[in-house]
């Protein structure tokens, strides 16, 4: 007597019928660092399936990132990654460029034939005319002429004009057939994965990997409101990739993480004193102090710490944000709608948004480095993360150069913004004497004073900031005494010893004089070094 088996176990007998085979899971979305992408994919999976291949992946991510995830009801067994040669995977060779090649090779080739139809009558034509002028024709010879004349012209005229768009089909299908091969030369190999799995329920699986072949760097943009005193900062992002495969259509986000940047700190090394031992003559005449040198070494095994803090510098790389998740180590941010980045390296830009911040805007002025006037602006730190990146600036709508956006640990960020030509900065030509002071002439004094006018060209009044550094001694022997004309309004500007600032408006058309004078001592017979 035969048994009929139910359906549930002929799917266990024979898991091969229950098999998800897709040519490419879609991606779905892609998390670009500045050195690398996470990609994901996403297939929808069925009741009942048992296993799921995606087939046509680039062979260039890193297996040993693979991650799967399904929803819940899908339970995930053994993954397995097969890397084949594309000419083994026949099944890949398609391209999203095929259908669209394929119609305008139609195209053309019925272009083709009717120019040929056309060559094919005008030779028709020149023979009839050469067998009608070498025989006796019945038919009076004005009006075959004037026949042959006419349709020899319309010949001409569609041949010219089936020329035209031969040409215009051969323009568009160039670069897509350059397009279709540069996509088949990029991967040589490909991937396949293949996951076992028990669907109790219709779901999505999420598989996602890691690439190296991509990146994105920030470009900002600083537009500066003279008359406001405004500043308008934009972000925008530049993406490139050749990981092999095109982001067609996908979710981009952005962040501010770098995974292959150094993760720690190397172990600290102790720091050791001792007594060497005594050198004797001959050591010191033959070798003077090259044999301090490797001992000290091995001591404090400096070199390695540089090495790595070396690399890590290296590895510095930049960062952004338009849906801004600011977290508590690092930033996301999420590119608005689906965007599309082809695998050719070209960068693409994207605009993640702009920041409006009050600025507090002066002309500064350091006429010891360069006797011309820059319009500055200073604005207080913007909050969340603003990788270094490149930076271009406008001021009153016009662009006034590149520069770069790069935070560090001040307080306040501070722009240049080109110089100021209606701001004349005159340097008076420094007054020096020296004489000898002291017990019988004991100690060396010297006298410096320096001044500087400033004239405001402007038909409006303009914060004016000038910079002067005083000189600092570093011996106790120096001594330096400082008198300033009017008084500064900082003596430690930025924290820099010696380094002054006046700060002060200046009205339109209105001129202001500065002067530092100073009186350094030193012993008779010191070398001073430093004087200027």
């Amino acid at each position: 007597m035969k048994h009929k088996l139910p359906n549930f176990c002929l799917c266990l007998l024979l898991p091969g019928l229950a098999v998800a085979q897709l040519p490419n899971a879609p991606i779905s979305q892609v998390l670009v660092y500045p050195g690398g992408a996470t990609v994901q994919r996403t297939a929808t999976v069925a009741t009942g399936a048992r296993e799921l291949v995606v087939r046509c992946l680039p062979a260039r991510f890193e297996a040993d990132s693979l991650q799967v995830q399904a929803d819940a009801g899908i339970q995930i067994g053994e993954i397995s990654i097969q890397t084949l040669d594309r000419v083994r995977a026949p099944e890949c060779n398609s391209s999203p460029l095929d259908q669209r090649i394929r119609e305008l090779e139609d195209q053309r080739a019925a272009l083709q034939a009717e120019n040929e139809a056309q060559d094919l009558a005008l030779g028709f034509l020149k023979n009839y005319g050469g067998n009608e002028s070498a025989g006796k024709p019945t038919a009076p010879i004005a009006s075959t002429v004037d026949a042959l004349r006419r349709s020899g012209q319309d010949a001409l005229q569609r041949k010219h004009q089936l020329s035209r768009r031969l040409q215009d089909i051969d323009e568009k299908l160039t670069p897509l057939q350059a397009e279709r091969d540069r996509l088949i030369q990029a991967n040589p190999q490909l991937r396949s994965v293949r996951i076992n799995l028990a669907a109790t329920r219709t779901g999505e699986l999420r598989l996602s990997y890691r690439l190296n072949q991509a990146g994105w760097s920030p470009i900002y943009r600083a537009h500066l409101d003279t008359q406001t005193q405004q500043l308008r900062l934009e972000r925008l992002a530049q993406v490139a990739q050749t990981s092999g495969e095109d982001w067609n259509g996908v979710a981009l986000r952005l962040s501010t993480s770098t995974p292959r940047g150094q993760s720690g700190l190397p172990s600290p090394y102790p720091w050791t004193l001792d007594i060497l031992p005594p050198i004797s003559a001959r050591e010191v005449q033959v070798t003077g102090s090259r044999m301090a040198a490797p001992a000290m070494a091995a001591a404090a095994p400096a070199p390695a710490f540089k090495s790595d803090a070396g690399a890590f510098e290296a590895i510095a790389l930049p960062n952004f944000d338009i849906s801004a998740q600011q977290g508590e180590y690092s930033a996301e941010f999420e590119v608005p709608g689906r965007v599309s980045v082809n695998s050719d390296g070209q960068r693409v830009s994207f605009a993640l948004g702009s920041e409006k911040m009050a600025a507090q805007v002066f002309a500064r002025v350091q006429p010891q480095q360069d006797r011309q006037a820059y319009l500055l602006a200073e604005l207080s730190r913007p909050s969340g993360s603003w990788p270094v990146g490149a930076l271009q600036l406008f001021r009153d709508g016009a662009f006034i150069g590149n520069s770069q956006l790069q935070l560090g640990s001040e307080e306040k960020l501070e722009l240049f913004f080109g110089r100021d030509e209606l701001l004349r900065v005159a340097v008076e030509p420094p007054l020096k004497d020296g004489a000898e002071r002291g017990f019988i002439g004991s100690r060396n004094e010297q006298n410096i004073r320096r001044a500087y006018v400033i004239e405001n060209l402007h038909r409006q009044p303009v914060l004016l900031q000038l910079i002067e550094p005083s000189p600092v001694a570093q011996h106790e022997d120096i001594k330096v005494q400082t008198q300033f004309s009017p008084q500064p309004s900082q003596l430690r500007w930025k924290q820099l010893p010696g380094v002054i600032a006046w700060q002060l408006p200046l009205a339109a058309g209105q001129s202001q004089r500065f002067t530092a004078e100073y009186l350094i001592s030193a012993p008779k017979d010191a070398r001073v070094s430093g004087l200027r």
